[in-house]
């Protein structure tokens, strides 16, 4: 696993290092995000013990455009948890300060045939820290996203992206504590986005919004 992410690693870098020799732009865009996080405890005397978090935040996220091949994607997550539960059980935190920081690196690829509708995908590298009532959490591991843009005007556009990741939840010395089996995640992004730079070639509201 961890060669594989060396690999993955090193694909990014060698990409990212190039994008300045071609005419490459950036565009940028942010909004709010729901993340659902479950953590199997997995036990050998009794059933497995399952952790959920539900998170509320907001999201950035930067991108290449022209880039050869295929673009590259960072989105960048906080999050607050408002739910808890284990076993299916609702769980009162002790800790009022717990949060979450997310990060997503990704090859990405547009479908633009429908022109009005632009669907996404990317594959590519999650990480992410949280603060629970238990321990410092670092998860690591690989992620896909889908989602489609609406171009509403030449330089705004609404955007939706939905990740999904599995994770190693045992990273560090947590795994001597307390030993996770399976991590997994779901995120749900809705932003906007506004460009001066790179235009949409079609969308709903034509002029100079």
């Amino acid at each position: 696993m961890k060669k594989l992410f060396l690999v993955l690693a090193l694909f990014f870098f060698s990409f990212g290092a190039s994008a300045f020799e071609f005419n490459c732009d950036f565009i940028f865009d942010e909004g709010i995000s729901y993340c659902q996080v479950t953590r199997i405890e997995k036990l050998e005397d009794r059933s497995n013990f399952v952790r959920e978090n539900m998170m509320i935040g907001a999201y950035f996220s930067t991108q290449t455009v022209g880039f050869p091949f295929c673009d590259l994607q960072l989105d960048v997550s906080a999050y607050y948890p408002f739910y808890q539960a284990f076993n299916g059980m609702k769980q009162a935190p002790r800790n009022v300060l717990n949060y979450a920081l997310d990060s997503y690196l990704a090859f990405k690829v547009d479908y633009t045939e429908l022109e009005y509708v632009i669907f996404t995908g990317s594959l590519g590298m999650h990480y992410m820290y949280q603060l629970t009532d238990e321990w410092h959490m670092n998860y690591l591991g690989l992620g896909l996203s889908t989602g489609f843009e609406l171009p509403i005007s030449k330089s705004w556009t609404i955007v939706n992206r939905n990740h999904f990741s599995y994770d190693n939840a045992n990273l560090g010395p947590n795994k001597f504590m307390q030993h996770f089996r399976a991590a997994y995640q779901y995120h749900i992004n809705l932003g906007v986005r506004y460009s001066r730079r790179v235009f949409n070639e079609y969308c709903y509201i034509k002029g100079d919004l």
